[in-house]
């Protein structure tokens, strides 16, 4: 079992404090993620480190998946010339 925190983008907004709890592995901890967020956006961690972020996009539940969003702020955008496929 593995450590997981579904952490709210805002959750000032929502009243809502970081839900920690443990799961077998990544899908069932996403499964049980989706489940228990209130909310629009929170984000993931796994043994403290983000794994994921998740937005509600719908409203009967459709959740988008994407890079965590810590790591898309620390990732500074770097326009370069695309690189040849080997």
């Amino acid at each position: 079992m593995r450590d997981y925190e579904l952490r709210y983008a805002e959750p000032a907004d929502h009243n809502s404090a970081p839900v920690h709890f443990q799961a077998v592995g990544f899908a069932d901890a996403l499964d049980y993620a989706r489940r228990i967020a209130r909310g629009a956006q929170a984000d993931l961690y796994q043994d403290g480190h983000p794994i994921c972020s998740m937005e509600l996009v719908n409203d009967v539940g459709v959740w988008l998946v994407g890079r965590p969003r810590s790591l898309v702020a620390e990732t500074p955008l770097i326009a370069s010339q695309p690189q040849p496929l080997d």
